[in-house]
């Protein structure tokens, strides 16, 4: 069932000559929206719907990642994984970064949330996955979803959060307590490894928790894959539009460069990769209501993509 679209906020709304242009660029090709079904839907951590992993690999980022804001800051440090084809050796991982890293740590969410287990199967399972969403699983794609499950099941995450009484409050945890891998053929005798993680049961249970699992859309997410800034505006807009909004919310471009343009150092070449990012993000969820005005952005009160409604354990 189609929404029917309201014109006069629907997608990018006109304010001066760029933003009109953009926004006949986008409603000239909309996506139709549609009824998400359940089975359309992913369930992650809220977290990285706030605080984004590196759009990709630098040499700043592959041991030590800091985002977040002046009141909640996520730290992610590489660490080291058992090398399963050198007895003897563990190898030195990197932070995950790209898009390949959020497809991902949301599937792993999704199933540990869904299945209510913290052990995660990533051998045929997962390729059966990225085959069903359309993700390529061989050749370089193969070893790029390698390298970067490789990375999140070493990584350690760091969480602080200054409250407005003065305090501070720090949070350490690992997404996996455990990697096992394998070596086994399948029917076409060919020789495969088969990960499995273990969940740490700290983020297990943060996880599970109804207050910090959200939904997204998966074929958005997929349909984005190539694009990881889009990928994070696009789940930003899902999550902060869930709800109603009782006035709109004004978000400064040094506040969005600060979110989605860590990877650009000045603001005037941030603001038109955003924009261009922004559009993208909004074929996927054409009725989100987002004005352009000329240093900031402003969101007002949009049909939620996937209904809000507190979330427990399925």
């Amino acid at each position: 069932m189609n929404r029917k679209r309201d014109d006069s906020h629907s997608g990018l709304i006109k304010a001066g000559d760029l933003a009109a242009g953009l926004a006949r660029k986008i409603d000239d090709c909309l996506i139709e929206s549609e009824i998400i079904r359940p089975e359309d839907i992913a369930y992650t951590h809220s977290i990285f719907l706030q605080c984004f992993l590196p759009l990709r690999h630098h040499p700043s980022n592959l041991r030590r990642w800091e985002t977040g804001n002046r009141l909640a800051k996520l730290v992610i440090r590489a660490g080291e994984l058992v090398n399963p084809g050198k007895p003897g050796t563990f190898r030195e991982c990197a932070v995950p970064a790209g898009p390949k890293a959020r497809l991902l740590i949301t599937y792993i969410n999704d199933y540990a949330f869904r299945h209510k287990t913290l052990k995660i199967p990533l051998g045929e399972s997962l390729r059966e996955a990225m085959h069903r969403m359309g993700v390529p699983i061989g050749g370089k794609n193969g070893k790029e979803l390698q390298r970067e499950l490789e990375n999140i099941a070493a990584a350690e995450i760091l969480l602080g959060v200054w409250m407005p009484d003065g305090s501070a409050h720090q949070k350490k945890a690992s997404i996996s307590e455990e990697m096992s891998f394998w070596l086994e053929k399948d029917a076409d005798q060919r020789s495969l490894w088969q990960p499995e993680m273990l969940l740490s049961e700290q983020y297990f249970r943060t996880l599970c928790a109804g207050s910090h699992i959200a939904p997204l859309h998966w074929d958005a997410y997929f349909g984005l894959q190539h694009n990881a800034r889009a990928m994070d505006i696009f789940t930003f807009l899902a999550y902060r539009l869930r709800k109603p909004l009782k006035e709109p919310v004004v978000l400064h471009m040094t506040v969005l460069h600060a979110m989605f343009g860590r990877d650009i150092k000045l603001l005037k070449h941030f603001r038109p990769r955003f924009l261009e990012a922004l559009e993208a993000a909004l074929k996927w969820y054409p009725s989100a209501r987002v004005e352009i005005l000329n240093d900031a952005i402003k969101l007002y009160d949009s049909p939620a993509q996937i209904p809000y409604r507190k979330t427990g354990l399925l």
